[in-house]
């Protein structure tokens, strides 16, 4: 599949420019969002990390405690951020979605604060809207690599799906 079927996505002002090196060309349509968490304390550990080539991993899109927004690798590119995984029995997912990381211990104690999930559920509905995803296509990294990884073990998945919803209605 190509990405020729949507127009380029034009990154909104207020995302800050963070950029990575590590993604490649994406060879497959967009057509799911992966929601993680960073396993980290502070957004700027997370940053300085998935900004070296080294790391080898990456995201879209890294939203911090506050709301802060950081575009890392842009959505019309291919994030390194899934690994190995599935999504409805199709397999490397990173060619076909778009990571979106909540800064966030990811120990089942710390929650994510309600800045933090409404900038997220704002970065999703404007990914929905462009890339033609349904909400139903948001999903935890959890979920395409059980087994293998755990987050966002403190997001009710099914509620922010309905703020994305809410705000697709918009």
């Amino acid at each position: 599949m190509s990405t020729a079927t949507h127009a380029a996505f034009s990154l909104p002002a207020s995302w800050q420019w963070r950029p990575s090196p590590n993604h490649s060309a994406r060879p497959a349509r967009v057509s799911a969002i992966v929601l993680h968490a960073d396993a980290s304390s502070r957004v700027a550990s997370s940053l300085d990390w998935i900004r070296r080539a080294e790391s080898k991993v990456s995201y879209h899109i890294l939203i911090g405690r506050v709301g802060e927004v950081f575009a890392v690798v842009h959505p019309d590119r291919m994030a390194w951020h899934a690994g190995v995984s599935s999504l409805d029995g199709v397999s490397h997912v990173n060619r076909f979605s778009v990571g979106v990381c909540l800064s966030n211990r990811n120990d089942g104690v710390e929650q994510h604060p309600g800045a933090q999930v409404s900038a997220a559920a704002d970065v999703c509905a404007i990914l929905c809207r462009h890339y033609g995803i349904p909400v139903d296509r948001i999903v935890t990294h959890a979920q395409v690599a059980p087994g293998r990884k755990t987050d966002p073990v403190a997001l009710d998945l099914a509620e922010f799906r309905e703020r994305v919803t809410a705000r697709l209605a918009i």
